[in-house]
């Protein structure tokens, strides 16, 4: 391997491997994370910030407002100040331009599940829930046809 280094050719060689690995980026899905709770965008952030592309938003006006790049997927909190979650999920579910996209709902509320069926959501998740679960309902998400 140290020979490699010290001709030209393996300069050129590392150069260009280097090169392509550098400029290459990897398209990473995008997942919008409203959430009006800094600690819980914190355990978002660490959860699924190193696979995934995350925006946080502390509350549903800037996505009611339609002030947002259009997402991979939406994790919304039900129990939001201002605009409630279900009301956010309902409408982006009832919008042209997101209505595609997958909506999953999260609350303490035993009765999510219910609540998350009634305003359009694709998943609901309860807190408090394993990490594992999250990344399941992510994964399961992102990747139906």
């Amino acid at each position: 391997m140290e020979g490699l280094f010290r001709s030209k050719a393996g300069k050129a060689w590392v150069q260009n491997s280097c090169s392509f690995f550098h400029t290459k980026t990897i398209k990473m899905k995008k997942l919008i994370k409203v959430e009006d709770d800094p600690g819980i965008l914190d355990a978002f952030s660490l959860v699924l910030g190193s696979t995934y592309q995350l925006e946080m938003f502390n509350s549903a006006d800037l996505i009611l407002d339609n002030q947002f790049d259009v997402p991979n997927m939406f994790i919304i909190d039900k129990q939001l100040s201002g605009t409630s979650g279900t009301v956010l999920c309902k409408h982006l579910k009832s919008d042209a331009n997101t209505s595609a996209i997958p909506v999953a709902l999260v609350s303490a509320s035993p009765d999510i599940h219910k609540v998350a069926a009634e305003a359009g959501a694709d998943a609901a998740l309860e807190k408090p829930f394993a990490v594992k679960k999250l990344r399941e309902i992510v994964t399961g998400l992102l990747d139906r046809p």
